[in-house]
């Protein structure tokens, strides 16, 4: 976060020495990031991306004001000495690492699209903490007065293309958030379950015979029960599988657990004929 803030202070002040000290610092920091995350995934191979590292790569403008705000922060503790040192680690985990070592992480994984989704962000992001350190310090007056005619030119310049940058990042960030309030993926009502459970769930139902796992998920807010667990069978479900289902449950989240199982019925599929079937109403 330092050299970030660092960047801001620099264009406010147009000190060329601070900038190239900046970039070099926050670049190398990057590389840093990238390389711990990519080396994070080999160590622990076979592991699938979590819904945390595949959200990065699919952000929306609410991470850009996130990240604006986040360096506003940091600048305004910083600019202020009797100020919690706190709120530039705040601002880092909130708008740093994680898109950083998504990214890292997602490359490892050679799932190209979420790692150049969570590189975007990231980039964003750190546009959006220099231009909001630069507004907060020119608020508090730290602008050099005396500045050569170039040297003012030049970072004016500069200021403007990161001011055009974070503008038309606006418009895909604004429709991603508008498709993901339309797909409700805002407001998520259930989540997957983790794969030791899911796999043990399925295993115990597919040793029922006529019995077929449809879904299991981990339910979201405002819930009777903390799984879910909706089967599919041609016959009654005993009650034996229901009670080890449970107790799997229970194994793997903890016994304050409550799980509900949900059967349904399966119906055959018809052939398609070239005369369409007919059904008596029942008496």
């Amino acid at each position: 976060m330092t050299p970030l803030i660092a960047t801001g202070l620099g264009l406010v002040q147009g000190n060329f020495d601070l900038l190239q000290t900046a970039a070099k610092s926050m670049w190398r920091g990057v590389a840093i990031g990238l390389i711990l995350g990519i080396l994070l995934r080999v160590v622990i191979p076979g592991s699938e991306l979590t819904q945390e590292v595949e959200s990065r790569g699919s952000a929306n403008i609410l991470d850009l004001f996130i990240a604006f705000f986040a360096g506003a922060a940091a600048a305004y503790a910083m600019a202020r000495p009797k100020m919690s040192g706190a709120l530039p680690g705040v601002a880092i985990a909130v708008a740093l690492v994680p898109p950083l070592t998504s990214s890292g992480i997602a490359i490892g994984s050679q799932d190209w699209m979420i790692a150049l989704g969570a590189f975007i962000l990231l980039l964003t992001n750190l546009v959006m903490i220099v231009l909001g350190s630069a507004l907060v310090f020119r608020l508090h007056g730290l602008k050099t007065k005396d500045l050569e005619e170039g040297v003012a030119l030049t970072m004016k310049r500069i200021f403007t293309g990161l001011i055009g940058a974070g503008v038309l990042a606006m418009a895909p960030l604004g429709y991603r958030l508008i498709d993901q309030v339309r797909e409700g993926q805002s407001k998520p009502a259930a989540f997957p379950l983790a794969e030791e459970l899911w796999y043990a769930v399925n295993s115990r139902v597919d040793e029922e015979k006529g019995v077929e796992l449809m879904r299991a998920i981990r339910a979201g807010v405002e819930r009777p029960g903390d799984v879910y667990i909706y089967l599919i069978a041609d016959r009654p479900v005993r009650q034996l599988l229901l009670d080890d289902i449970d107790k799997l449950v229970k194994h793997h989240m903890g016994e304050e657990t409550i799980s509900i199982v949900k059967a349904s019925q399966s119906a055959a599929i018809l052939p398609i004929t070239k005369e369409a079937p007919t059904f008596s109403r029942p008496q």
